[in-house]
């Protein structure tokens, strides 16, 4: 299957991907991760790490559906670059994808960002639309994952009651805003399986959302 992890702008996607990646080689998927990103910020951590201990490929274009064979007994799990500069970018990876998350901090600028932006499409409306491209026409579920959340704050419940009450899809497991996150593209990562990464993918599979075997 494939993953589409996606957001407006820099919130944390990159970190993300890398991160539920690794959480989901530990608890023993096939793993392939793919930088759809110009930036290429996941090749780097990967180089930085000397190597992930899965392959990172890269293929930032609107060709991406047409170049790329999703694993059959795996998981591809997709970078991909901002919906608000590179719509062509998600635009081709929502045409193959299994499941799109979109990466947010629960403040009001980035509520607004995915919701309402003034100057860029919605992200609903981008999935929305790749269901015209697909061959079941239907698009890809999608569920929104909270991170960089303070503890002591009202603002995740607060962001996550709003995104329900407008119909979206939301993880309880939220990503708590840890410098030792902030830090990881520059190292080797390490038991991403044993903090909230880990507990993402067993809901993820509680849900339904990826199979093991």
């Amino acid at each position: 299957m494939l993953i589409a992890n996606i957001s407006p702008r820099s919130m944390g996607k990159t970190t993300d991907t890398g991160m539920m990646a690794h959480a989901l080689h530990e608890a023993g998927y096939p793993v392939r991760a793919w930088d759809a990103d110009e930036s290429q910020h996941l090749t780097q951590w990967s180089e930085a790490a000397d190597g992930f201990p899965f392959p990172v490929e890269r293929n930032a274009s609107a060709t991406f559906a047409t170049d790329v064979t999703p694993l059959k007994d795996g998981i591809d799990i997709v970078d991909v670059g901002h919906t608000e500069n590179h719509p062509h970018i998600a635009d081709s990876v929502l045409k193959v994808a299994d499941l799109a998350i979109v990466h947010m901090e629960p403040s009001m600028a980035d509520w607004q960002r995915v919701t309402e932006p003034r100057t860029s499409t919605p992200v609903a409306e981008i999935v929305a639309r790749s269901a015209f491209t697909r061959p079941d026409r239907q698009a890809p579920p999608v569920w929104i994952l909270l991170n960089r959340v303070r503890t002591g704050v009202r603002s995740a419940q607060d962001i996550r009651g709003m995104l329900r009450d407008s119909g979206w899809n939301v993880f309880t497991v939220m990503i708590p805003n840890l410098d030792e996150l902030k830090q990881a593209t520059a190292f080797p990562v390490e038991r991403a399986s044993r903090g909230p990464f880990g507990e993402l993918v067993t809901e993820m599979e509680a849900k339904g959302l990826i199979k093991n075997g």
